[in-house]
């Protein structure tokens, strides 16, 4: 039976491969060039993203349970968005932190667009 820690190496592998489908990328791994379909795009392999396509660079993080912080804004825009209308949540703080989250859904309907 793996180990813990194998296993979950293996769950963050398998998520980083079907992110990279879902996106149209490739996994970067520890290379210095990763070639997205023409073109290659130079990366550092010391501290390389876990996907890139033509227009991303993708960190890949696989939690057994996201936090509530996260999820709650989330369901709350999904409740009140008009018929129509991409649900989003434009988080911040103090020191101008900005995030934006919204489903991974709604995110690949507006990359196919």
């Amino acid at each position: 039976m793996p180990t813990t820690q194998k296993l979950a190496r293996w769950r963050g592998s398998n998520f980083e491969r079907a992110t990279a489908k879902k996106v149209h990328g490739v996994v970067v791994g520890r290379s210095k060039a990763v070639k997205v379909k023409d073109k290659y795009i130079q990366v550092n392999p010391q501290q390389p993203p876990d996907v890139v396509n033509e227009w991303l660079s993708v960190e890949c993080k696989y939690r057994k349970r996201l936090p509530k912080i996260l999820l709650d804004p989330l369901s709350q825009a999904i409740r009140n968005a008009p018929e129509g209308l991409v649900p989003v949540v434009f988080a911040g703080d103090r020191e101008g932190n900005r995030v934006i989250i919204m489903t991974e859904r709604d995110f690949l309907d507006l990359h196919e667009r």
